[in-house]
């Protein structure tokens, strides 16, 4: 009898820790992406022109309190092939094996660890990018406002291509090593 009383005991205190791990994490909103207003844009310096581009296919789940940024968690996929750009050379090249190869690594994974104020409406993510099966710590200010159940971030992060062996071969010269990845969300809770 004694070690049932034990055995319902230890049963309670773990049952309280996932409880209160749940409680946690539902105190944070759950916002939808609004794919008709959102963008998720890049832009290189290739040739010396600016070369601007936009993934066509992503989604993130998103729960995020302004209130409570501990209980923050943020996944962001992108369909690699989903990529489109109006420079004719780049996107004949981009999806290729040297680029992005999109058949080897069909998706991209933003993956936010840490979200802190920054002061008014700024906010600094810090997270992991998995792409092309390199895993790299990726910085992302941002600033955000909330109006009711609308909220609209904008967001810059700066890329090394070199990080994930993209276009690997091609010198700085003729393709910047810098990439900046722009977002533009809006999301409803």
């Amino acid at each position: 009898m004694r070690s049932m009383t034990k055995l319902f005991s230890k049963a309670s205190v773990f049952f309280g820790f996932v409880m209160l791990a749940a409680a946690s994490t539902a105190s944070a909103d759950e916002w939808q992406v609004d794919r008709n207003r959102s963008t998720l844009g890049f832009e290189v310096i290739n040739n010396g022109n600016t070369v601007t581009g936009t993934f066509g296919t992503w989604d993130a789940k998103i729960l995020f309190d302004d209130q409570d940024l501990e209980s923050t968690q943020i996944q962001a996929t992108i369909i690699t092939g989903s990529v489109q750009t109006e420079d004719a050379q780049a996107a004949g090249a981009i999806t290729t094996a040297q680029w992005l190869d999109i058949s080897s690594y069909p998706d991209a994974v933003f993956r936010v660890d840490n979200v802190v104020p920054a002061g008014g409406d700024l906010y600094e993510a810090a997270g992991t990018l998995e792409l092309r099966g390199a895993k790299i710590a990726v910085f992302l200010p941002f600033t955000l406002t909330i109006e009711g159940d609308t909220a609209h971030a904008v967001g810059e992060a700066k890329l090394s291509r070199s990080d994930f062996n993209i276009g690997d071969g091609v010198p700085e010269s003729t393709v910047g090593d810098n990439v900046t990845v722009t977002l533009d969300l809006y999301a409803t809770r």
